[in-house]
Parts: structure tokens; C-alpha cells; sequence
């Protein structure tokens, strides 16, 4: 039996080599692999995920957010939605991609990159790559739904619309790299057609109702288990897909084949009982002991959102160290935001990154090229981050 710090070191090398394969699977056997080196107990670790209601009602609700996506595709919701905003050429290419990353959909970037193609054809291909993977994660960054921030809230305790208005500063910011290194050169065409924003607005109502109803579900109410409400306003949010899509409730077989949706269940049970294992290893305790800086977390962070093209397993490994480090069970917010955006810059660069490998590939070019623009705003992004890291360290 190995210590628990270098069973965990041994296993999430193996993790992060075979992370652009199935992540449910390479989690699963990575617990499995870690329960044996390490001498923990994988039953027990197992019988602690099955008997947690928040983590059962999490991998429904991570299913249903699969299906309103896939009914917001193949309705044409979505698609309609952005015809009728018609906006000028700038703001279609940091608009369009930004829509589109709502939609959890496997290969969502090569949804929106003919959308981009058609906005502006005469620009650079690693230029057009690097438009569509930025924009497409912008408003993912804080959007409710996001499985990467339902996650996070579960595990920090902070309540997730919390975290939502935390991340609104950072989305600003990296819109305006964004704009500044990639956008700000483009010729200011206007879109020719009709406009109609009632009919935009119509058509986005199933992918923002659910948020909406979550927020005052959990405001007016305490519940044991807060993420109920977001399960029952999804429900909600599929039946008017449904009824705006013009489609009937036996679509969502097909819809839910296509999709795979058991993918989406599996990666969180999976991710949990790595987390268990995690625990009951004893490898917190040993980590924490060294006494690892927030600082050195955010770039741990980074590294670990690019060596893995995950959001998910940085912010289980990461967040878990830090609340055993510093012996408390709820995460300040400010140090969170700092974690996890690190993470996140760090995955949006990576090549196993599918957004990233679909681009690539849809526009022709290679990742040498989209890694030198795309680059841009992520080395700015972090620098910033990294700048106001220390402007709040020297001041508190």
C-alpha cells in the first residue's frame, strides 16, 4: 500500500493522460485504481454517493439540462433566435458563439462555427477558431446552468447565484479582451434583414426560465436539498421547449438517443466516487499539510484545466484540498473566483479542449496557429487575474 499523497499524484497522471477519452470510465477505473493503491475502502465510497440526495438529484438535473439543449437545437429555437436579433457583423460574431455555448450539446462548437464562417468568410481561419472557442464559453462563464457552477456551489456551500454575480466582473473583462484582441479589427458590417426581438426573446425563454424559477425557489424556501428547484424549473423549461418547438414529448427519445444524455449522469457519479475515494484515502490531510497558497492553486489550476480539457475535475481535486487546508466547510468567494477562473483560462487553451479540436478542424488550419491568437486573450486574461490576485492580497 502506497502513501495516499503519491497514490493520488500516480492516479491523476494516469487521469490527465487518458482524459480525452470517456471521462465516466477513466474516472471510474482512476477510483478504482486509487481505492487500491492507497488501501480505501471503494464499497463504502460507493454506498456514501448512492445514498446522497443532493448527487442523485445533481445527475438528473445534468440529464435534463442535456435534453432542453438537444430540443433547443433541433426545434430551431435557438437558430431562429439569433436570425431575428440581427446585429451588426462585431457583435453576430461575440453574440452568436456566446448563444450557442448555452446549449450543452456534445461538439457545440461546430454549431456555431458555419454561423461565423457566414458572418465574416474573408477572415483569417486561426483567427475565426479562436472567435468561436472565446465567445462560445463567455456567457457559459456565468451562466446558471453550467454543470461546472452547480457543481462548484455543491462543493464551496456558496449558494450559486452568489457565485453567478462574483463571475459577472470576470465576464466583463474577458469580453472586453476579447473585443480588444479579436473583434476590434473586423469591418463593422451591418446584418441585412428583419429584426424582431420579441420573437428573440420568445424563443430564449426556456433556456433562461429555469435560472429564474431556481433563484426564487431557493430565496423564498430552505430547503435540505436546494437543487430540487432547479430540477422541477427544467422540467418546466422542457414542456415550453416542447410547446415552442411544435414538438411532441416522445421526441425526447430520439433527441435523448442522439445525444447520448447517459453520458452526462455518469461523468457526475463517476466524478463523485474519484472525490470519495479521494477522501477516504487520506490524501486531503497529507496535501493540505503542505500548506499550498492560494496562489499556487490558481496555477495549479490553470495547468490542471489544460492538462485535463476538463472544468470539472480541477474544481473536485482543488476545491477539496483547499476546504481540508484551511479546515472549513464553506469557500470564501473571492478565492474561488481566482481558482476557478484560472481553471477555466487553462481550458479553453488545451487541444484535447473538443471545442478547441472541432474549430480547429472545421476551419482548416492547425492548433500552432490558433494557440498564437488565441493565445492573446488568454495570456492577458490571466495576467489580469494573476494582477488583481496580488492588488487584493496586498490590501487585505
Amino acid at each position: 500500500m502506497l502513501p495516499a499523497w503519491l497514490s493520488f499524484v500516480i492516479i491523476i497522471c494516469i487521469v490527465m493522460i487518458l482524459s480525452k477519452y470517456e471521462l465516466s470510465l477513466t474516472l471510474s477505473l482512476g477510483a478504482v485504481g486509487f481505492a487500491i493503491l492507497a488501501g480505501a475502502d471503494i464499497l463504502q465510497s460507493l454506498i456514501n454517493v448512492v445514498t446522497n440526495p443532493t448527487i442523485l438529484v445533481l445527475m438528473i438535473i445534468v440529464t435534463l439540462i442535456s435534453i432542453l439543449g438537444g430540443i433547443m437545437e433541433e426545434s430551431g429555437l435557438m437558430r431562429e433566435m439569433i436570425q431575428k436579433m440581427r446585429v451588426s457583423r462585431k457583435a453576430s460574431l461575440m453574440t452568436i458563439p456566446a448563444l450557442f455555448g448555452l446549449l450543452p450539446v456534445p461538439g457545440g462548437a461546430l454549431m456555431s462555427a458555419p454561423i461565423v464562417e457566414q458572418i465574416d468568410s474573408e477572415e483569417d481561419s486561426s483567427k475565426k477558431v479562436s472567435i468561436n472557442v472565446w465567445y462560445r464559453h463567455m456567457l457559459i462563464l456565468i451562466y446558471p446552468l453550467s454543470s461546472s457552477l452547480i457543481l462548484a456551489s455543491i462543493l464551496t456551500g456558496i449558494n450559486l447565484y452568489i457565485i453567478v454575480i462574483g463571475l459577472l466582473p470576470c465576464l466583463i473583462i474577458m469580453w472586453l479582451v476579447g473585443y480588444l484582441t479579436l473583434i476590434k479589427d473586423v469591418s463593422p458590417f451591418s446584418e441585412q434583414g428583419e429584426r424582431d426581438l420579441k420573437r428573440a426573446l420568445h424563443n430564449m425563454l426556456p433556456i433562461i426560465i429555469a435560472p429564474i424559477i431556481d433563484f426564487i425557489g431557493r430565496t423564498i424556501f430552505n430547503l435540505r436539498v436546494p437543487e430540487i428547484f432547479l430540477l422541477v424549473a427544467l422540467v418546466f423549461s422542457i414542456g415550453l421547449a416542447l410547446r415552442f418547438g411544435s414538438m411532441k414529448f416522445s421526441r425526447i427519445k430520439s433527441i435523448s438517443k442522439r445525444m447520448k444524455i447517459w453520458r452526462f449522469p455518469l461523468i457526475i457519479f463517476s466524478m463523485f466516487i474519484f472525490l470519495e475515494v479521494f477522501i477516504l484515502s487520506g490524501a486531503p490531510e497529507e496535501i493540505a499539510s503542505l500548506n499550498l497558497s492560494v496562489f499556487l492553486l490558481i496555477l495549479i489550476g490553470f495547468f490542471l484545466g489544460f492538462a485535463t480539457g476538463r472544468i470539472q475535475l480541477p474544481i473536485l481535486i482543488l476545491i477539496r484540498i483547499y476546504l481540508e487546508q484551511n479546515a472549513v466547510f464553506t469557500m470564501p468567494l473571492l478565492d474561488f473566483i481566482f481558482i476557478y477562473v484560472s481553471i477555466f483560462l487553462g481550458y479553453l487553451i488545451t487541444p484535447i479542449h473538443p471545442c478547441v479540436a472541432y474549430s480547429t478542424d472545421y476551419f482548416e488550419t492547425d492548433f500552432k496557429k490558433v494557440v498564437k491568437i488565441l493565445g492573446k486573450p488568454i495570456f492577458i486574461s490571466f495576467i489580469i487575474l494573476i494582477g488583481f490576485y496580488w492588488l487584493f492580497f496586498l490590501l487585505i
